[in-house]
C-alpha cells in the first residue's frame, strides 16, 4: 500500500473549494492501493465520517508567511508529512514546500488576474508567490477546467503535461433521491415560496449579487408569484445587496437563508423553478453540477469556464447585462425549455460519477 497523505485544510466557511475537498474525500473511496491519512481539523464531523485516520494539521497565516519566506530563502524546515509516500491537497498548503514527497496540488483558479479590483497589491502578490513557488515544486497541478489549465501554463509557464483537468461531481449526497414528504416538510421549515429562483453563493463582488436583483425586479414585474431565494453568510457584500432589495421594493420578493446544511440544499435544489448563476467568474461552478444532478433547470454566466461546463445544457447569458439576465430568466422557467434543460443537465451528469472521478485520481497518484 502507498501512504497517501491528504492535506484537508478547507472549512465550511471555505464555500466551494470545502464541497470540492469533501468531493474529492468521497472519491478516493474508488481508489486501490493506497492507504489514506487526512491532515486536518480531527473535530470536523465531515472528515470524521470518511473513516480515515486524521493528523491534526492547520495553517495560520503566520506558519503560511514563515514556510513562504523560509523557502525563498532556502531554508529548510521540518517536514510534517515525512510518514507519508506521496501527497495530495485539495487547497493549497505552504508546508508542501518544506516536503521532499511527490504531491499535487488543486490551484482553483487566477481570478486576480482578471478582476484586480477585486484584490489588494498585498493579496495579488500574495496569490502569485504561494503559486510561483509551488509550481516550482509540484509534480502534478490539478484544475476543475481546460481555461484554469491555460491559465495556468500562460501565466506561469507550467509545461503542459503538468496541468491535469479533473472536474469534480457534486458530493454522493446529491444522488439520492427526495421523496414528497421530505420536500414539503423542508418547504414548510424554511417558508420556501411555491415558485422560485435559487442563487446559493457568498456575498463576494464577483457573484454579482447586485445586477441578479436589478435583473429579477424585471422579471417580478412580468411574474409576481416568482420569488428569488439566496444562501450565504451575512458578510461581505451582504448588506449592500439588501439594501438594493430593499430601494427596488423586492422584501416582499427576496428570500435570504443564511448558512444552509446539506440535506436542506438539495431540497432547495429539487423546489427550485431554477437555479440562475450569474457569476462573473467561476473556475467552475460547483452549484451547476449540483443542479444538474438534481434536474434543476440551469441559467448561467456565459463566462470563462462555465460554457465549457455547461455546454448546450444550460440557458447562458452576459452577466453584465441586466436586459440579458433578465431574458434568460424569464426563458428558464418556461415549462417546456425547463424540461429541456433539466434532461440534457443530468444526461451530462451521467458522463461525471463519483466512480470515474476516482479514477482520474488513481492515474494522477499513479504518475507521483
Amino acid at each position: 500500500m502507498t501512504k497517501l497523505g491528504v492535506l484537508a485544510l478547507a472549512g465550511p466557511d471555505f464555500g466551494g473549494t470545502y464541497q470540492y475537498t469533501l468531493a474529492m474525500l468521497q472519491a478516493l473511496r474508488h481508489t486501490r492501493g493506497f492507504a489514506v491519512t487526512l491532515y486536518g481539523d480531527p473535530d470536523n464531523p465531515d472528515f470524521r465520517q470518511t473513516g480515515y485516520p486524521i493528523i491534526p494539521f492547520a495553517e495560520s497565516r503566520a506558519r503560511q508567511l514563515v514556510a513562504l519566506a523560509a523557502a525563498r530563502l532556502q531554508i529548510g524546515l521540518p517536514d510534517p508529512f515525512a510518514a507519508q509516500d506521496i501527497l495530495l491537497a485539495p487547497i493549497y498548503s505552504l508546508m508542501l514546500l518544506h516536503t521532499l514527497r511527490p504531491f499535487a496540488y488543486t490551484l482553483h483558479d487566477l481570478q486576480e488576474r482578471y478582476y484586480p479590483e477585486n484584490f489588494n497589491g498585498a493579496q495579488r502578490a500574495w496569490r502569485h508567490q504561494v503559486h510561483a513557488q509551488l509550481l516550482k515544486r509540484t509534480q502534478r497541478v490539478i484544475c476543475e477546467s481546460n481555461h484554469v489549465k491555460r491559465d495556468i501554463v500562460r501565466f506561469f509557464g507550467v509545461p503542459e503535461a503538468r496541468a491535469t483537468v479533473l472536474p469534480a461531481p457534486p458530493q454522493q449526497q446529491f444522488l439520492a433521491p427526495l421523496d414528497e414528504a421530505a420536500l414539503r416538510a423542508v418547504r414548510d421549515r424554511l417558508q420556501l415560496p411555491e415558485r422560485f429562483l435559487f442563487y446559493p453563493a457568498q456575498f463576494w463582488p464577483h457573484k454579482n449579487h447586485l445586477r441578479l436583483v436589478a435583473a429579477f425586479r424585471e422579471v417580478a414585474n412580468d411574474v409576481p408569484d416568482l420569488k428569488l431565494v439566496l444562501t450565504g453568510k451575512k458578510r461581505d457584500d451582504y448588506e449592500m445587496v439588501m439594501r438594493a432589495v430593499a430601494t427596488l421594493g423586492l422584501s416582499g420578493h427576496v428570500l435570504h437563508l443564511g448558512y444552509v446544511a446539506q440535506d436542506d440544499l438539495r431540497a432547495i435544489y429539487a423546489l427550485a423553478s431554477a437555479l440562475v448563476m450569474p457569476s462573473l467568474f467561476e473556475s467552475i461552478s460547483i452549484p451547476v453540477y449540483e443542479a444538474f444532478e438534481i434536474g434543476t433547470p440551469v441559467a448561467a454566466s456565459n463566462v470563462l469556464a462555465i460554457p465549457e461546463q455547461v455546454g448546450d445544457a444550460g440557458m447562458l447569458f452576459d452577466p453584465t447585462s441586466v436586459p440579458a439576465m433578465r431574458d434568460a430568466m424569464m426563458k428558464v422557467i418556461d415549462p417546456a425549455v425547463a424540461a429541456q434543460l433539466a434532461a440534457r443537465g443530468r444526461q451530462r451528469m451521467a458522463q461525471m460519477t463519483p466512480e470515474r472521478y476516482g479514477a482520474g485520481l488513481q492515474s494522477l497518484l499513479e504518475s507521483l
